[in-house]
């Protein structure tokens, strides 16, 4: 006790010495005002888009079916690519950037914030890629399970849709377009998204709600709405806590932006594959999977969870 308090005392132990200063760093940004900003910098992404829309004349373009053109195709990737951008990728960037930019020159900022400072090493890599491989039956199951469920007949049509634009956007006829495909459907939403979801909603949720599980659910339930296709809620879910989770634990941005580019990669590639003939397997028909494939691959998660959760403190040591 003696020599803390000879440490703020001067030579002549009369005046006392003020203690070192502190850097001022902001205080933390209330997590409804970070929410609103990115809401409200969303709709401002979907009002650039419409213009843009607009003004290309795409709006007058008719739904993108399995029928349609080579040049019908390449114009719906070029709006698909344009919008993911600048409502996902581009508000939540800035979200992150307006509530955690350093302003003093100490502290830290928008980088730690979403944990982007470090790649993810090779065991962690392996680990992510073998996570999300081993929960594919998991997630075929619950897709099974999902389509049973009987939905409104709007949300029917809607779904429709969207299968039939995806199996036109599938149909690669070189590897330009496998490319393409990668970039603008496995990539851009790997970036925006996980920005989106689990940069800003994720962490903001973990700040307000004191249990950091009921934060995942909460925020993979609104990953998996987001999306608005209701036949595929309950397996999106799963990809949305497994996604949660990772980010959770490892707080690293480029590991769920990877294991996304991977779950949304493999679906692509191998879709490629078996328009080449190199594979027999057709992605875009119903697979069905049996309860007991779902359970060892509920079993080989926890396992690979448990993997990363050790591989990830070696590296924080």
């Amino acid at each position: 006790m003696e020599e803390v308090e000879d440490q703020y005392l001067s030579e002549n132990e009369n005046q006392p010495v003020q203690p070192p200063e502190v850097p001022w760093r902001p205080p933390e940004p209330r997590v409804r005002m970070v929410l609103i900003a990115q809401f409200a910098l969303f709709l401002m992404g979907v009002a650039a888009y419409q213009v843009i829309s607009t003004l290309a004349g795409w709006s007058e373009l008719p739904p993108l079916t399995a029928d349609s053109s080579d040049a019908a195709r390449w114009i719906t990737r070029i709006q698909l690519g344009i919008g993911h951008f600048l409502t996902f990728s581009v508000s939540s960037f800035l979200t992150v950037w307006i509530f955690y930019r350093r302003i003093s020159n100490d502290g830290p900022d928008w980088q730690d914030y979403l944990g982007t400072r470090r790649l993810p090493g090779a065991s962690l890599t392996g680990m992510t890629i073998l996570l999300m491989a081993v929960s594919l039956p998991l997630v075929l199951f619950l897709l099974n399970v999902n389509q049973q469920i009987p939905l409104p007949e709007v949300f029917r049509m809607a779904e429709d849709q969207t299968e039939e634009m995806l199996k036109s956007l599938l149909k690669m006829e070189n590897a330009g377009a496998l490319l393409v495909n990668l970039t603008i459907i496995a990539l851009l939403p790997a970036l925006g998204e996980e920005l989106m979801f689990r940069g800003v909603i994720q962490q903001q949720l973990m700040r307000r709600i004191a249990d950091p599980r009921l934060a995942l659910l909460l925020s993979a339930a609104i990953f998996s709405f987001a999306h608005f296709q209701f036949e595929g809620f309950l397996p999106r879910m799963l990809l949305g806590l497994l996604l949660g989770w990772l980010y959770w634990r490892t707080h690293n941005f480029w590991v769920v932006v990877l294991a996304h580019f991977f779950n949304n990669g493999l679906q692509i590639v191998g879709q490629y594959m078996y328009g080449k003939e190199l594979s027999s397997v057709d992605l875009e028909q119903d697979i069905q999977v049996p309860w007991f494939a779902a359970a060892v691959s509920a079993l080989l998660i926890w396992v690979a969870m448990r993997q990363i959760d050790q591989t990830n403190k070696l590296i924080i040591k």
